[in-house]
C-alpha cells in the first residue's frame, strides 16, 4: 500500500527543501533545527497574525504545554503525538501557505497541479524542469534514524490547501529528550519511505511551457483555481491572451 503525491519543481537540479531549509540562515529561527525551539517561534508570531487576519488558533497547547507534551510522550513518533493537536497541523500549514519559513514540505495528489507548478514559473536558467513523485510504503514509514510521516487532506486551514489538493511531509529524528531534529529531506527520505517506497524524478524539457500550460488552463488548472485571488485572475488571464493566444 502506498502514498503517492506529486511535487513540481522549476528547475530539474532543484532537490527537495522545506522552505525552512532554503530560507537565509538568520531567518531559521535557529542553527539547531529543534521543533521546541521553532514551536516557541511561531507562538511569537501567533497574536500578531490572528490581528491582521481576524482568524484564531484558540486550541493550540501554549508553550509550557507543547514542551509538556514532548517530555512526556517521548517514546511516541511524532504523528502520533500530534495525532489529537490537528490545530497545530493547521497553523503549520497557514504559515506554510504565507511564507513563514516552515519544516512543511508541500505536496498534491494531483500530477495536473504539480504540472502547472513545474512549469509556472521556471528558474530563467534552466533546461529541464521536473516534477517528483513520491510512493511511501504506508505499512513501514520510518527508521529510528529519520521519520517521514505526511499530514492529510483534509485539514481546516487555508483555502489554498483545498485548491491544490495539498499533502505535507514532515521529516524527524529524535533528538534529546523531549525534542525532535527536522531532518535534511534529501537525505532523510531515503531511509524514511519504507522498504518499497520510491522516489522518482521526471523530467521535463522547459520548451514545453506554453503547450503545457495551455493544455492545463483547458483543464481549469491555472493560477485562479490554484489561488483564487484577483492577483492570480489577473495573471491567468494575461497568459490566455498574451502567451497562449496568436494575434
Amino acid at each position: 500500500m502506498f502514498a503517492r503525491l506529486f511535487r513540481g519543481l522549476g528547475d530539474s537540479k532543484w532537490g527537495l527543501e522545506t522552505t525552512l531549509e532554503r530560507s537565509y540562515p538568520m531567518e531559521r529561527c535557529d542553527d539547531t533545527p529543534s521543533l521546541r525551539r521553532y514551536y516557541r517561534t511561531i507562538m511569537a508570531a501567533r497574536s500578531a497574525i490572528e490581528t491582521l487576519t481576524g482568524k484564531q488558533w484558540n486550541k493550540l497547547p501554549d508553550v509550557p504545554a507543547f514542551d509538556e507534551l514532548l517530555q512526556n510522550n517521548y517514546s511516541f513518533p511524532l504523528d502520533v503525538l500530534l495525532s489529537n493537536q490537528t490545530e497545530v497541523y493547521e497553523y503549520l500549514v497557514h504559515l506554510r501557505h504565507h511564507g513563514f519559513p516552515s519544516p512543511l514540505l508541500d505536496w498534491s495528489a494531483s500530477p495536473y497541479v504539480a504540472a502547472f507548478f513545474t512549469f509556472d514559473d521556471p528558474a530563467a536558467a534552466a533546461e529541464r524542469v521536473s516534477i517528483f513523485v513520491l510512493l511511501q510504503d504506508t505499512l513501514h514509514s520510518g527508521l529510528n534514524s529519520a521519520h517521514l510521516y505526511v499530514v492529510g487532506r483534509y485539514l481546516r486551514t487555508h483555502p489554498r490547501h483545498l485548491f491544490q489538493q495539498c499533502n505535507y511531509s514532515i521529516c524527524v529524528m529524535q533528538g534529546v529528550v523531549g525534542d525532535f531534529l527536522f531532518c535534511d529531506h534529501r537525505g532523510g527520505m531515503k531511509d524514511a519511505i519504507g522498504p518499497n517506497g520510491e522516489i522518482l524524478q521526471i523530467t521535463l524539457p522547459v520548451s514545453q511551457r506554453v503547450p503545457a500550460l495551455k493544455n492545463l488552463d483547458l483543464m481549469n488548472v491555472n493560477a485562479f483555481s490554484l489561488f483564487g485571488s484577483e492577483d492570480s485572475l489577473v495573471r491567468t488571464v494575461s497568459r490566455r491572451e498574451c502567451l497562449f493566444r496568436s494575434w
